[in-house]
């Protein structure tokens, strides 16, 4: 732990008084040259053959990259992945780069072309998967009985490869892998069922574990029925630069990097906390669905590091309220319509619609803690959700002490969606 207490809050930084902290840039370093270890990784695959081998004879290729909401060097990795599909002779005019959107809000031609970068939006198609304007494919049932439907253009295309960033992840344990198909370019069907809260109250859905996780298992049944055979994915570090790369089979690649990095994400503490300061920065900090997640990642933990009844601040700007997306904003509306232990009831027992998932985790997290946000620009969308807004950390921590009659225990964690903390 640090001396000093700072956290994220978009694209600022606010202090955080007599708080034990956590901060990012003890948990690795860059990369170096970006551009050789991307080169570097694609040269030597994990558990695949080179990417020049596998796509030799292939007529078309999808290339999935994540959305705005998950930082990823997309324009970096593209280039060299472009450049090694034409030297197995895949011409430009057979690659799509497709957006993985999943429920969250369509993109702009802009947006598209800013997210796969100039170079690769000039040389091949920049499109869209999300997963109710999307053509789908149905591409059958998996044992558990998840439909499953995938963005055509990469249902049909010779060989899909997937770009993405593997961090900690609530229900799939870690993002990466697979997950920018299975998820991110699925039908509305697909991810319903996924995320159904049936499905991510099962036990083993956990963040920070692959192994025995049924949800991550599922990600995989479903990814095996598309073309998906490469990805390439990336580690970032608390300054958003490259601080890892590795490139090849999907899972492999998922694992390896989990494996290596796991002990800087997953941060045990000694004992419980009244107050967590959950610095939340851009974009994850652009709308209360995305910036709800570090309270989730915090409080469900299997031994959370918040006392019971405690307080968890997400420091986020959030100037874009709720959410745009369908998703973003049915999960404002389920959670403003109901207390959240009926919530959770409910959700177990019928569907809550698109983003009803995580209307469903921060209510079992607000039946059990206090949620409140620091640094909204306009936090009146926030009372009916249940959730509190603050001026200043100080006065959430104030406020606390209140409550408790005595001088709260405070932890800041500086970037609380790539620290997961919980008890040892």
């Amino acid at each position: 732990m640090s001396e000093a207490a700072w956290v994220f809050c978009g694209r600022q930084r606010l202090e955080v008084p007599r708080a034990d902290a956590f901060e990012p840039a003890a948990r690795f370093a860059p990369a170096g040259d970006p551009e050789l270890a991307v080169g570097r990784a694609l040269a030597e695959p994990v558990a695949a053959p080179r990417l020049r081998q596998l796509a030799r004879g292939a007529a078309t290729v999808a290339v999935t990259i994540p959305d705005s909401s998950r930082p990823c060097p997309n324009p970096l990795i593209l280039q060299s992945l472009l450049d090694e599909l034409a030297y197995a002779g895949v011409p430009d005019a057979g690659v799509s780069v497709v957006v993985g959107c999943g429920l969250h809000a369509t993109t702009t031609p802009e947006e598209r072309a800013g997210l796969a970068g100039p170079a690769a939006a000039a040389r091949v198609a920049v499109l869209d998967a999300q997963g109710i304007e999307t053509d789908c494919a149905d591409l059958g049932t998996t044992p558990a009985g998840v439909p499953v439907r995938i963005a055509r253009r990469l249902a049909d295309a010779d060989l899909a490869i997937s770009v993405g960033v593997v961090e900690p992840h609530l229900y799939a344990g870690f993002s990466g892998g697979v997950k920018g198909v299975a998820i991110g370019c699925a039908g509305r069907e697909t991810i319903a069922a996924t995320h159904h809260p049936r499905f991510i109250s099962q036990a083993g859905v956990t963040v920070g574990e692959l192994a025995g996780n049924p949800f991550q298992g599922e990600l995989r049944e479903i990814a095996a029925r598309t073309p998906l055979r490469w990805a390439v994915n990336a580690v970032m570090t608390g300054r958003g630069e490259v601080g890892a790369i590795a490139a090849g089979d999907p899972a492999a690649v998922q694992e390896s990097l989990a494996r290596s990095h796991g002990a800087a994400w997953l941060r045990p503490v000694e004992q419980p906390y009244d107050v967590i300061v959950a610095g939340i920065h851009a974009p994850k900090s652009d709308n209360f669905y995305q910036a709800s997640r570090a309270a989730t990642y915090i409080c469900l933990a299997a031994r959370p590091a918040l006392a019971d009844g405690g307080l968890i601040v997400l420091c986020a700007d959030v100037p874009q309220g709720a959410g745009d997306g369908p998703g973003e904003r049915n999960c404002a509306a389920v959670l403003a319509a109901a207390a959240p232990g009926e919530l959770v009831r409910r959700g177990l027992s019928q569907p809550l619609g698109p983003g009803g998932q995580r209307a469903f985790v921060v209510a079992r997290v607000l039946d059990r803690f206090r949620i409140a946000v620091v640094g909204a620009r306009e936090p009146s969308f926030l009372d009916p959700l249940g959730v509190g807004a603050f001026d200043s950390v100080d006065a959430a921590v104030a406020d606390a002490e209140v409550r408790l009659g005595r001088r709260a225990a405070v932890l800041a964690v500086a970037d609380a969606m790539a620290t997961v903390v919980r008890r040892a």
